[in-house]
């Protein structure tokens, strides 16, 4: 009999301390560290989906008492009500706001005031292309850091993590077989581990690796006999 699924909802830790530094984040970590010292008082952070922008973002957040909105959020609100509220803003999935001249007047707020202001994005702002000059000229001043790669030390602390939201206990041995056979990207990593929860719920067993192996030979159809 198949277990029934409930959708419960696993809020991830995002304090300070739960922040893995690594070879591939901590140019970003230690801009975070400098601010208020940040040029023009603004920062972009960017990097793959799922590479820990938003968790970094939680730090400087609460340091700075910032309002954190999606890109599409930005897009919506009127300027009036973004600026009345507070100089600190936390923008995510920057590259994809649509509202230049909002931005520009957001951005001049935030340098006016003594604010601050960090942008997540896939993409560093020199390649958003904005069709005002004036607001592309003062994105490309803003320094812009990236999130690399990970490797092997913090994708294993990833995933580690991402049990631990999930309130799973999984031995070390479990998700260094995972890796091995999985693509070596944050999202992925996610993925799969959420797939395979849904799967050890269903089947009423633990995340072992034979329940790896079986799962990913039935989603990838390929051997993971190693």
């Amino acid at each position: 009999m198949k277990q029934l699924i409930l959708p419960l909802k696993y809020a991830p830790a995002f304090e300070q301390k739960d922040f893995i530094v690594s070879s591939s984040n901590q140019d970003a970590y230690l801009w975070l560290l400098k601010w208020p010292d940040w040029p023009k008082h603004c920062l972009t952070v960017y990097g793959e989906k799922g590479c820990g922008k938003t968790h970094l973002s939680s730090i400087w957040q609460k340091k700075a008492d910032a309002k954190y909105m999606s890109s599409a959020t930005f897009n919506e609100l009127p300027l009036q009500e973004l600026m009345k509220e507070t100089p600190y803003f936390v923008i995510d999935d920057a590259h994809l706001m649509d509202e230049d001249e909002k931005l520009f007047h957001l951005y001049n707020h935030v340098v006016n005031e003594n604010g601050g202001l960090l942008l997540l994005s896939e993409t560093p702002p020199a390649h958003w292309n904005k069709a005002l000059p004036d607001l592309q000229s003062r994105l490309n001043v803003i320094p812009a850091v990236k999130i690399n790669s990970p490797d092997e030390e913090l994708l294993l602390h990833v995933a580690q993590k991402r049990f631990s939201d999930l309130q799973i206990k999984v031995d070390k041995d479990v998700i260094l077989f995972l890796l091995k056979h999985v693509d070596r990207s944050f999202e992925s990593i996610h993925t799969w581990i959420d797939l395979l929860n849904k799967s050890a719920l269903i089947q009423g067993r633990s995340i072992t690796i034979p329940l790896v192996r079986e799962y990913l030979l039935k989603e990838q159809g390929a051997g993971t006999d190693q």
